[in-house]
C-alpha cells in the first residue's frame, strides 16, 4: 500500500540542545530528481521511488513583531508510493521589522519535525534579511547540534554568487532558487560557492537558466499540486536541459 504521512502525530517533543554534539556534516541521501510539495493535498503516488524523492512542506514558523513564533505544523495529507525518499521542509517567514527572536523558540518546532519517522533530512527555507542573518546562523548551528540528520537550506541566488554570507556553516547542501528571483539576481547569475553547486531549484512555470555542469540534484517547485503529466513533463524537460 502506498504510504500517508499524517502530521496528526506531531506531538510536542522536547530534546536538550546541550545533550546531543556532532563534529561532521553528512549530505543528503535522496535521489537526483526531488519534488517539493508544499501546504496542500498532494497525492504523489504515481511517482517512480527509484529516481524522485519528495521535499515536503512540514511546518511554518512566523515570526511575528514583538519576536515571538508562531509554528504551524502542516496539515494537509501527502500520499507517497512506498520507499520514497523525503526530505522535510520548515518555511520561515517574517514582517519586514520585528524584534529578534530568541532561537530556543524556533529550535523546539525544527526538532519536532526532524524526529519524524522515516525523513532524512531537514531543509529550512528562510529569505534571512541582512538584520536576520545572525539569528539565522544561530539558528543552523544549534540545530545541527540537536539532530543527527542531515540539515540543508533553500538560498537567494545572489547567496552563492557575490554574497556568500552562508559559507563555511555547518550545513549539508545550499539549493540555489532560480525561480521568483529578486531584484538583483538574474537567471544567468554564476554560482561561486562550493556548498550550492551540488543543487539546484527550479520552478515549473518559469524559465531555467543554462544547466550548470557540477548539479547532481534538481528540486522542482510546482505552484498547483502535482498530476502525473506535469510529473512527467518535468522528466521530459529535466532529460532534454541543456
Amino acid at each position: 500500500m502506498p504510504g500517508i504521512i499524517r502530521f496528526s502525530l506531531l506531538l510536542p517533543i522536547f530534546l536538550n540542545l546541550s545533550s546531543c554534539t556532532i563534529s561532521h556534516q553528512p549530505g543528503f541521501d535522496m535521489p537526483g530528481i526531488v519534488l517539493w510539495a508544499w501546504e496542500r493535498p498532494e497525492d504523489l503516488r504515481f511517482i517512480d521511488a527509484r529516481r524522485t524523492g519528495v521535499a515536503f512542506l512540514a511546518g511554518v514558523a512566523q515570526i511575528l513583531p514583538n519576536g515571538s513564533i508562531l509554528f504551524r505544523p502542516r496539515t494537509q495529507q501527502l500520499q507517497l508510493p512506498d520507499g520514497t525518499a523525503t526530505i522535510a521542509v520548515v518555511r520561515i517567514e517574517s514582517p519586514p521589522r520585528h524584534e529578534t527572536p530568541k532561537p530556543e523558540q524556533l529550535l523546539f518546532g525544527l526538532e519536532r519535525i526532524a524526529a519524524l519517522p522515516d525523513v532524512r533530512g531537514l531543509q529550512i527555507d528562510f529569505d534571512a534579511r541582512l538584520s536576520e542573518r545572525v539569528f539565522y546562523k544561530t539558528v543552523i548551528e544549534s540545530i545541527r547540534k540537536a539532530t543527527s540528520k542531515p540539515v540543508g537550506v533553500t538560498a537567494l541566488a545572489s547567496w552563492c554568487s557575490g554574497d556568500r554570507w552562508l559559507d563555511g556553516e555547518p550545513i549539508a547542501e545550499a539549493v540555489p532558487m532560480f525561480f521568483r528571483m529578486g531584484r538583483n539576481e538574474s537567471r544567468n547569475m554564476s554560482v561561486e560557492s562550493a556548498m550550492c553547486r551540488g543543487a539546484i531549484g527550479l520552478s515549473m512555470d518559469e524559465t531555467w537558466p543554462v544547466r550548470p555542469r557540477a548539479v547532481h540534484r534538481i528540486y522542482i517547485f510546482n505552484p498547483r499540486a502535482w498530476t502525473r503529466s506535469d510529473y512527467l513533463a518535468v522528466l521530459s524537460r529535466i532529460q532534454n536541459w541543456k
